[in-house]
């Protein structure tokens, strides 16, 4: 399947959308789109799991759908922490407040109708309209990941995009040109800089 390409804008543009249209799916927009989360990854994501001001979100944990609903590490087999770029922190935070549960342990997109998790149908079915609206149907959630990785390519070195994504193999993070350890915070301001022009 050949992947979808995006700008910052483009990325804007469809978490406005995504705000009226499927509002509970703004933040799971951003955070793939900007921290570069699998979704596994990001439907795993617990209360306990987003650091103080939203700044850090520590993905330790990924679930699968194979053979039944399976919670297991992320692919990689290793825990990391993701530094969130600034000029999302406020729509994560508002996410938090707004529609997650007060316990730590409480999903941040919760399933609908029952379930372990979130399914991947239900989100791209809520976000089909926006898609739609900004001229992107067709998108699927893993392209979210790609722009993650070609934002991160853009600012950061090769080691400092296998750390951001969460990859095991420089084979993986060659296709973006990412990531190099102890930048991490920086990279964050920097992707927020490219959205912000």
């Amino acid at each position: 399947d050949e992947v979808q390409f995006y700008e910052p804008e483009q990325i804007d543009q469809l978490a406005r959308v995504s705000q009226l249209v499927a509002p509970k799916y703004k933040a799971l927009v951003l955070i793939s789109a900007w921290c570069g989360l699998r979704y596994g990854e990001v439907t795993e994501l617990r209360r306990s799991d987003i650091g103080q001001g939203c700044e850090v979100i520590s993905v330790g944990r990924a679930v699968t759908h194979r053979s039944g609903c399976r919670i297991d590490t992320p692919k990689s087999g290793k825990p990391r922490n993701v530094v969130v770029p600034p000029h999302i922190r406020d729509d994560v935070a508002h996410h938090m407040n707004s529609f997650v549960g007060p316990d730590d342990n409480a999903l941040l997109f919760a399933p609908v109708r029952g379930g372990c998790h979130l399914s991947d149908k239900v989100v791209r079915d809520a976000l089909s309209p926006a898609l739609l609206a900004v001229g992107r149907e067709g998108v699927r959630i893993h392209d979210l990941r790609h722009f993650a990785g070609t934002q991160v390519a853009r600012v950061g070195n090769l080691v400092e995009t296998m750390n951001h994504l969460g990859h095991s193999t420089v084979a993986a993070s060659l296709r973006y040109q990412h990531q190099v350890s102890g930048r991490d915070v920086e990279i964050a301001a920097a992707l927020s800089a490219l959205a912000t022009g």
